[in-house]
């Protein structure tokens, strides 16, 4: 919003109004074009282009006015380089949305600013000619009074203003004279005013007092449309004025015109005068650029009310200031969102080649007018931006633009953590891994840090890709040493980590000391037969047309996206082997599986989504053609159920079904082909680890359950099941078994900690690891997964056991090189439910920790 005060007349005029755009340019720069010698500094801003015109000539301002838009706006129109030529004939013939760019020759631009020139050719003064001069006898105030009498009264604004400002100061010298009587010698010949002086005297004046007799004089519509419409922001509309006092819109509108008519004619007599030196005085010190703050707190009077208006004083010079918008508590000259962009390109540019310092950063906004009090506030307006460590950052809406100026801030990778921790904003850490992941940007360079892609250098992939891309660079087999020593050299990675991955199937020790991938037509992977086929395999049931499905029981982890094991006879039904991959597509994307040390799935979170799962639920999955197939059980209410209801439906089995018929429809449903009792098929559950089925059956079966006998039955793949009890028997397993295969046995000792584990412990350095190890292993108990990592973060295990509700770890102790960071990884571990201690802590309780760990269930008998 703009006062209601007259626009300058054309001598009061600068070539900067003409041409807008040399308000945003660097006045350095365009000195290199504009600067002339009989011209002052920065005259473009400062001299009246009548003197500039008078001094040079039309033609030559107008060949330097066009040569400074030619190399520094080329690319704007000929209608926003040169507004004021839609007014003339010439720019009636000229297309304005011309680019300046694309005009035919070079003196084409001259002649059309010439036209724009036409008003300033006359009254102007040769700036090069000596100043008039006053001699020694002339009354100065005589002459200032002489010239204020001859001024009419419909002058405008400005001129009343100078000739006040040179009456004041013609009054000053008159005291100063008096006080110190100087000879008339030592006079000087000419007289120089001191703006700064009357500037100064006009801005420490008292607004409110000058300005309380005119607004007592006013009536109650007066006020009103006063305090609504001429220094109102946000104003008030005539139409509800007019209804305020039972006038029409029209005659509220014409109180408002003679109002401020009233208003200007006040400001330009002896009454109102003072009361403009304070604007005029107030705009000179506040700048192109300032903020309502910087308005409030220049003058104590400021934030004084006008009684009679019912507004602070500084409201009313805000929409009193001539020249200036007041929009979004900012008082601009010209308009504010063109500042902004301005601005908002400026720093853009800046940023796209360096890391601007803020120091920096506040000089050029000092050279389009914000002063340094301001500069914060402006760039909070430009948006976009931020500063860090004392230096602008280009701050754009997405996680990943932000995460990237950091990162080129700071020149070197950071882990998520202290990334998340810089970037200072509400986004959850999870949607910042998830995001710098999916991002082409950036790469992964260790085990928790992340750089941008440009920077170059190695991706770090995980352990196994790490090892596979070693072994790949040394022709396809390396001394296991040397793999070893590289990864640990270059990643933050534990020596164990690599030994067991190395340890995995997929990799062939294929003479001492060496390692090599194994081919993928191995026979040794291509016919792996999992030590419990699929219908002897924990939660695992069989539908009437032969598909397999594994039942998830949903929990929060799965929701959130985490993956989880699933078990070898099912993964090996699926047509997965140790080392291998198999990707399944479903009905919203797809998902992977991988076994390395283990079988796992990846997230199924955005398929639960899709269904609508919730915690608790039971879904059942099966494949079938390359795709993952789901299938949830409608919902019914819990209470409403028996437990042999409830049973039935952890195998996917929804209906009634009567006790005659149990026996053939449960064993099919296991994969029990024959026809048999209902004890053979509790006992194919026991074998088959099915506990929480067994449980909802003992009230309706406890003799079968009490007192189990032999089973008459053969699994749907042909192998006898002779004695409850006891599982076929198969070539020892090449990894570490899932919880989920078998019902645990105290009289087995699971072969892989003899096989991958305790050959790897250094008794002397990790004795503490070995005797946990030892100790769990003879008490019957399954291998852990050797080298875990948690999450994308990596954090690692000695040994980790996740198998049903059991989760379980070894960790390393703060002082074998983790740091600080153990408490970053404890943090991780227990945040994901899992129970976790040291090797040294776990001796200590040792009960405890063979409570929580599941039985193995093998063929070898229990080492002594």
């Amino acid at each position: 919003m703009t006062g209601p005060i007259e626009t300058l007349p054309p001598q009061h005029h600068v070539l900067t109004d003409l041409l807008p755009a040399l308000r945003f340019g660097d006045p350095r720069q365009l000195g290199l074009i504009l600067n002339d010698d009989r011209l002052p500094d920065r005259w473009w801003d400062h001299s009246s282009l009548s003197d500039a015109i008078a001094t040079t000539s039309a033609t030559e301002v107008a060949q330097r006015a066009a040569r400074v838009l030619s190399v520094h706006w080329s690319h704007l129109t000929l209608g926003t380089a040169l507004p004021q030529l839609c007014f003339c004939p010439e720019g009636e013939q000229a297309d304005l949305t011309s680019v300046i760019a694309d005009l035919p020759d070079e003196e084409t631009l001259p002649q059309l600013v010439l036209p724009v020139l036409r008003p300033f050719l006359t009254g102007g003064r040769d700036l090069t000619r000596p100043a008039v001069t006053i001699g020694s006898d002339t009354d100065v105030a005589a002459v200032a009074s002489l010239l204020t009498s001859l001024l009419p009264t419909d002058a405008p604004t400005a001129v009343h203003s100078a000739a006040a400002m040179l009456h004041a100061w013609a009054q000053q010298l008159g005291r100063d004279s008096d006080a110190s009587a100087p000879h008339p010698a030592d006079r000087s010949d000419t007289v120089t005013p001191a703006p700064a002086d009357t500037m100064m005297r006009a801005l420490a004046a008292q607004p409110l007092d000058l300005l309380v007799p005119l607004v007592s004089m006013w009536g109650e519509r007066q006020l009103a449309i006063a305090a609504g419409r001429t220094f109102g922001q946000n104003r008030i509309s005539l139409e509800n004025l007019g209804e305020q006092f039972g006038v029409s819109r029209e005659r509220a509108r014409q109180i408002q015109v003679e109002l401020e008519k009233n208003l200007q004619q006040w400001l330009r007599s002896d009454d109102g005068r003072p009361f403009l030196d304070h604007l005029l005085a107030v705009q000179y010190h506040l700048g192109p650029v300032a903020t309502e703050e910087s308005l409030r707190m220049l003058h104590p009077a400021h934030e004084r009310p006008v009684a009679a208006l019912d507004l602070p004083l500084w409201q009313v010079i805000a929409a009193l200031l001539p020249d200036r918008t007041w929009t979004s508590g900012w008082l601009v000259h010209g308009e504010l969102d063109q500042r902004l962009e301005h601005t908002r390109g400026e720093l853009t540019r800046r940023c796209a080649t360096s890391v601007p310092v803020w120091n920096d950063v506040v000089e050029l906004l000092a050279q389009h007018g914000v002063r340094d009090v301001d500069a914060e506030a402006w760039l909070q307006a430009v948006k976009g931006f931020r500063v860090i460590d004392g230096h602008l950052l280009p701050w754009g809406r997405s996680i990943g633009d932000r995460a990237e100026a950091v990162l080129a801030l700071v020149g070197h990778p950071l882990s998520l953590e202290d990334l998340y921790s810089r970037l200072d904003d509400t986004t959850a850490l999870a949607s910042l891994r998830n995001q710098i992941q999916a991002d082409e940007r950036f790469v992964r360079r260790d085990r928790d840090l992340y750089g941008l892609r440009r920077w170059g250098g190695t991706e770090y992939l995980g352990i196994r890709e790490m090892i596979n891309q070693e072994l790949e660079a040394a022709g396809g087999a390396a001394p296991v040493e040397d793999v070893v020593r590289s990864l640990c050299s270059r990643f933050d990675v534990s020596e164990r980590s690599v030994r067991a991955y190395l340890a995995a199937p997929e990799y062939d020790r294929f003479q001492r000391g060496w390692v090599r991938l194994n081919a993928l037509n191995d026979p040794a992977l291509a016919d792996y037969q999992p030590r419990r086929e699929v219908a002897q395999t924990r939660r695992c049931f069989q539908t009437g047309q032969g598909t397999w499905w594994y039942r998830l029981d949903v929990n929060g982890e799965h929701l959130r996206g985490s993956g989880f094991t699933i078990p070898t006879g099912f993964a090996a039904h699926l047509g997965l082997a140790p080392g291998g991959r198999l990707e399944l597509s479903h009905d919203v994307g797809t998902i992977q599986l991988v076994w390395r040390n283990q079988p796992t799935c990846g997230s199924l979170r955005t398929l639960l989504e899709h269904m609508q799962a919730v915690e608790g639920d039971h879904v059942f999955l099966g494949a079938k053609d390359g795709r993952l197939k789901a299938l949830r059980l409608a919902e019914k209410d819990e209470s409403d159920l028996t437990d042999t209801q409830r049973a039935l439906r952890l195998m996917a089995l929804s209906g009634q079904i009567l006790d005659k018929d149990m026996p053939v429809v449960v064993g099919r449903r296991i994969g029990l082909d024959s026809i048999t009792t209902m004890e053979g098929v509790l006992a194919h559950l026991r074998i088959r680890g099915d506990k929480d089925i067994l449980e909802l059956l003992n009230p309706q079966y406890p003799t079968a359950l009490g007192t189990p006998g032999p089973a008459a039955a053969t699994s749907a793949s042909g192998t006898p099941v002779s004695e409850v009890g006891t599982a076929p028997r198969h070539s020892p397993r090449p990894t570490a078994e899932p919880s989920e295969d078998a019902l645990p046995s105290p009289t087995t000792r699971d072969a892989a900690w003899d096989e991958e584990i305790i050959p790897l412990l250094d008794p002397d350095s990790e004795a503490d690891l070995l005797g946990v190890a030892r100790a769990v292993a003879d008490h019957g108990k399954t291998a852990p997964v050797f080298g875990y990592e948690l999450g994308d973060g990596g954090w690692q295990a000695d040994f980790a056991w996740e198998q049903g509700t059991a989760k379980v770890a070894v960790v390393a102790s703060p002082g074998t090189g983790l740091g600080a960071e153990s408490e970053h990884r404890d943090s991780a571990y227990r945040a994901a439910g899992w129970t976790i201690r040291t090797a040294a802590d776990w001796l200590t309780r040792l009960d405890e920790l063979l409570a929580l760990l599941p039985d193995a269930v093998g063929d070898s008998p229990q080492h002594s």
